[in-house]
Order: structure tokens, then C-alpha cells, then sequence
């Protein structure tokens, strides 16, 4: 009997996820300074999509291949990081990288920061982290350029007064800064450069426990669909929930109708990251069931494999029953 409800509970699904926070980068200071900055290393197997904005639907700019270094500028909280690899920002996902705090040491002649691979243990690393920032001081606006020259084509022009990011100098006077996300290069004799300190750095910004359970969630999206699957060679809806939360040293039961009872109810207005969501698709009762990521938007195992979908699209908002929440730490029997 049990069996016959393992195969019962199935369905479909669809794809998406979130973006934004504190800002990190080198340090400089008048004198010669020791500064540091936060790193990223890719841990991916085959690659980390490095897409335009903070979610899984957002374009590629580009694949970052395993063991890869690039520079953090900040991290949401979602878990995505911006980054910056080969002269461009854009956003990773903080399941497939290692954040840790390295040493910069940058001259007083402005020469650009160090590409030091020297590893300190972030969690000893002090509270206050600087970080140079630029002023504009142009009496209108000042032409950030693609590259360092006067003939180069100007990306954005930035307002007098306004601060931005700078990641490094050339000998001829030019900075190599970031301005409303872009990374650009600015004439120095326009700018008023500091060191500030930076006293959240995104390598510790905290995970709660629903935020590794979605981020285990994610991993999985791409996974294909196997009627019965429970691996990541292939799940059902209930065989995805079930390894997921087990993840997390949570015990859900095999089908979709049993999880249906385990947990508390919540309603739709109260939805958090890590419910369960049911639905009644192709039968009467349970037949559907997913991990709500938050933003209206749930990921379960469908027939097109392992998907984002939205609450708010007329099958799933039809078909809806309800949400359950389980409790981290606690096993279900």
C-alpha cells in the first residue's frame, strides 16, 4: 500500500530566486598599508554560472571554472554574492564558493592591488575591514570610461560628489572603480581617494538554518524527475522534499499525503523560506508537494525535473491546499 503511494505522489514545477547587501573591497591608505579584502573560490564541479543579476533565471555572462579566485563586493540575503571575475561584476550563488579574507599590501604610488593568494582564517579576522572609495570632485560629472584613457567609450557619466568603490590605479593616474554596478576607470585628477572601514563584512553575514535548506534546495534544480526518484540521479515531488530536509537532519515521511500531516499549518500570508506547500493536481487530496523559497515562489520535482514555479500561476493557485512547517532539528517519524 505504501509503495502504491510512493508512486502516486508526483506532478510539475517550475524555476527562480533572490538579490543584495554590504559593500567589501581592497585597502589603501597614503602611507604604504596593509588592507585586506574579501575573496571568493569556486567549488562547483564543472563551473559557477556568473549571471547578470541575483537569480537562477537571470542571464549568463559568463562560466567560472572550478578553483577560481574572484573578489567579493557584497552578498544578499539570499546568499548570492556580487562578485568580480575578468573585469566584471555579476552574481554567484553562495553554495558553490568559499569565502575567506586575504591580505592586501598596496604601495603609496597607487600601483594596483596585490593578486595575493595568502589565506586568513575569516572567522579571526577583526570586525572593522576598510575599503577605498572615490569622490567625485569634477564640477558637473565625471565620464566613467571602459578603459583607462581619455579616447575611450564612456560607460556612465557620475554626479559631483558621488562615492564610488575603488578596486585599483594605474601608473598614469587612472582608477579602476565600480559606479552603480559597473566596473569602469575614472581620471584621478577628478577624484578625492580615502580608506573607510567596513564594519560588516559579507563574509559574515549569517545562515540561518531555512536559509541552508533553500540553499540545498537550489543545489538540487536541474535534477531530472524519476516516478519513485529519491537521489539526485532522480526524485518525485515527496522523494525531493524528503532529501532535502533530511539534509538538515530533518525525517519527513515518503509520500506528499503523509507529509501533508506532519509539522504545523500556516497559512499563505505567512509564508516562510523552508515551508512545505501542497497541492491537488491530478487526484483529490495531496498529490503535490514543494519548498517554498520565498517571493511567492516554491521548488519542487516536476516532470520537466527539479523547477522553480510561482504560487501565483493559475494551475498552482488553483490547485493549492496549504503549507505545513517543520521544525529544525527535529526528526519526524
Amino acid at each position: 500500500m505504501k509503495k502504491i503511494l510512493t508512486l502516486v505522489s508526483t506532478v510539475i514545477c517550475i524555476l527562480a530566486a533572490p538579490q543584495i547587501t554590504h559593500a567589501v573591497t581592497s585597502g589603501i591608505s597614503a602611507q604604504t598599508a596593509a588592507g585586506s579584502k574579501i575573496v571568493g573560490t569556486v567549488t562547483a564541479s564543472s563551473g559557477l554560472n556568473f549571471r547578470k543579476t541575483a537569480d537562477t533565471t537571470s542571464a549568463v555572462i559568463a562560466t567560472i571554472p572550478k578553483n577560481i579566485q574572484v573578489d567579493v563586493i557584497s552578498k544578499n540575503a539570499s546568499n548570492w554574492y556580487n562578485v568580480m571575475y575578468n573585469g566584471q561584476t555579476g552574481w554567484v550563488l553562495g553554495s558553490y564558493i568559499t569565502i575567506k579574507t586575504v591580505a592586501v599590501t598596496i604601495p603609496a604610488t597607487g600601483v594596483s592591488r596585490s593578486d595575493s593568494n595568502e589565506s586568513v582564517d575569516n572567522s579571526q579576522n577583526p570586525p572593522g575591514i576598510s575599503k577605498v572609495v572615490g569622490t567625485v570632485t569634477a564640477s558637473s560629472s565625471l565620464n566613467l570610461r571602459q578603459a583607462a584613457g581619455t579616447t575611450s567609450a564612456v560607460l556612465a557619466a557620475i554626479p559631483k560628489n558621488t562615492q564610488v568603490d575603488v578596486i585599483s590605479k594605474n601608473a598614469s593616474n587612472w582608477y579602476n572603480v565600480i559606479y552603480n554596478g559597473q566596473t569602469g576607470w575614472v581620471s584621478g585628477s577628478y577624484l578625492t581617494v580615502k580608506t573607510v572601514a567596513v564594519t560588516t563584512p559579507a563574509a559574515e553575514v549569517s545562515r540561518s538554518g531555512r536559509d541552508v535548506l533553500v540553499d540545498d534546495a537550489l543545489a538540487l534544480v536541474g535534477a531530472p524527475y524519476v516516478f519513485g526518484g529519491t537521489s539526485r540521479s532522480g526524485f518525485d515531488c515527496s522523494g525531493y522534499t524528503q532529501y532535502v530536509f533530511n539534509g538538515s537532519g530533518i525525517s519527513l515521511p515518503r509520500t506528499a499525503s503523509e507529509q501533508y500531516k506532519v509539522g504545523s499549518s500556516v497559512s499563505r500570508e505567512q509564508l516562510q523560506s523552508g515551508d512545505l506547500v501542497f497541492f491537488s493536481t491530478y487526484a483529490p487530496g495531496v498529490s503535490h508537494v514543494g519548498i517554498y523559497i520565498g517571493g511567492g515562489r516554491f521548488v519542487a520535482a516536476s516532470n520537466s525535473g527539479v523547477i522553480i514555479s510561482s504560487l501565483d500561476e493559475r494551475y498552482y493557485s488553483s490547485c493549492y491546499l496549504g503549507a505545513r512547517r517543520v521544525e529544525q532539528q527535529k526528526n519526524i517519524e
